[in-house]
């Protein structure tokens, strides 16, 4: 999710491979079944040669993939990865020209038309998926939350009924009991994270205060080892909080109590041990006392126990840390971050160490980051800002 100028204002990969083998052709003259050796070592190399000839297409990591994607008429603020009901994997983007946009994600090119009707600045975008499989774009803006239809980009149904009208982020997810929701967060005035029934539109509960009495500008969705289905959220205080979404009580305390922080950048993933986690982006909204840029921090939580895992990475970072979560064509979890100065940086999700060196490109800084995958298999991820572009770059191994 972009950054937010409120006060200045997470999807997974499948590998599958497999191979039957039926050995031996019947050997007359032994009058009995001998297996043919070269044969089951053909049938055995076969999948092992073509699986290794489909990683060598892989693009290598940080290898821009197309050109970039243009049309927006003002900063990209937020994009996200799904896919149409005929599997074809596509870019949802929102910016501050009030429009939200469809991209295919395998040529780079736009389908249909902007998708007018948000009166505001596009601040967040999510796709869901409702019960009957239709699957759902949610844009929240200055002006609320409307929902199209991804396979058509039409509207569906009227925008939501929210207290604050204007809303900072909005993400989706499931409960326990299988129905589709929308979270969503509005202005310090409210202080309301709100939970919708995806199918209906209508409101779930009672809004889930934010007793920090700061802005939720970060939503994510996940879920614990346990199966809980949770959201985070993270705020302009640079406090980070766990909730059940069954039940929109909080799990946790603040993860972190850096009260001069802003959490720029919030996501969520899993380890290579299974462990679940949540990705905080934080950065401080005051110039360090020695007048040099200041330290932004990336840190990771135990989403089961809230408590940190290992240490924070340090980022030079001023005004911009966006965060996203994926996984490399080997399997192997990372991190992406994006910064003020337009870069993107990869590091492993298990050391916190760097991988290769920042993707650049973009003129201006980065303020939304997704992850998916191309319909040939490679991992991906998209990047937007100020300079009202949008970019991939392969994840490859």
């Amino acid at each position: 999710m972009g950054s937010r100028t409120v006060l200045a204002k997470a999807r997974t990969l499948a590998i599958a491979t497999g191979a039957l083998l039926f050995i031996g052709p019947l050997n007359p003259s032994a009058g009995r079944a001998t297996p043919d050796f070269r044969l089951a070592s053909a049938q055995q190399i076969a999948p092992a040669a073509k699986e290794a000839a489909s990683r060598a297409e892989v693009p290598a990591l940080g290898t821009p993939i197309g050109k970039p994607m243009k049309g927006h008429t003002d900063r990209v603020e937020a994009v996200a990865v799904g896919k149409r009901s005929d599997g074809k994997p596509v870019i949802v983007s929102g910016a501050y020209d009030k429009t939200v946009r469809i991209w295919d994600l395998n040529t780079g090119k736009a389908l249909g038309r902007p998708l007018i009707g948000h009166k505001g600045e596009v601040y967040d975008v999510a796709i869901g998926k409702r019960s009957d499989g239709t699957p759902v774009i949610v844009s929240a803006a200055a002006d609320g939350i409307r929902l199209w239809n991804l396979n058509t980009g039409k509207p569906l149904g009227k925008p939501l009924k929210t207290r604050s009208g204007l809303i900072y982020a909005v993400t989706t997810g499931r409960r326990s009991n299988g129905t589709p929701v929308i979270v969503s967060s509005g202005d310090a005035l409210t202080r309301d994270v709100e939970i919708w029934n995806l199918n209906t539109g209508k409101l779930i509960g009672k809004p889930s205060v934010n007793p920090f009495a700061f802005t939720v500008t970060q939503l994510v969705t996940g879920k614990r080892s346990d199966g809980t289905p949770v959201f985070v959220t993270g705020a302009t205080n640079g406090r980070a909080r766990i909730w059940n979404m069954n039940t929109g009580k909080p799990l946790s305390g603040s993860l972190s109590r850096c009260g001069t922080c802003l959490v720029e950048g919030l996501a969520v993933g899993k380890r290579s041990d299974g462990t679940p986690v949540a990705v905080s982006g934080d950065i401080s909204p005051y110039p360090a006392t020695d007048g040099s840029v200041p330290r932004s921090s990336i840190r990771i939580w135990n989403l089961d126990t809230g408590k940190p895992i290992g240490d924070s990475i340090t980022v030079k970072s001023e005004a911009s840390i966006e965060v996203v979560v994926g996984k490399r064509s080997d399997g192997s979890p990372v991190i992406v971050s994006g910064d003020d100065d337009g870069n993107l940086s990869v590091w492993d999700l298990d050391t916190g160490e760097r991988i290769g060196e920042p993707l650049t490109g973009h003129t201006r800084p980065i303020v939304a980051l997704a992850t998916g995958q191309r319909s040939d298999g490679t991992p991906v991820v998209i990047s937007s800002g100020l300079d009202k572009t949008i970019r991939v770059w392969s994840l490859g191994a």
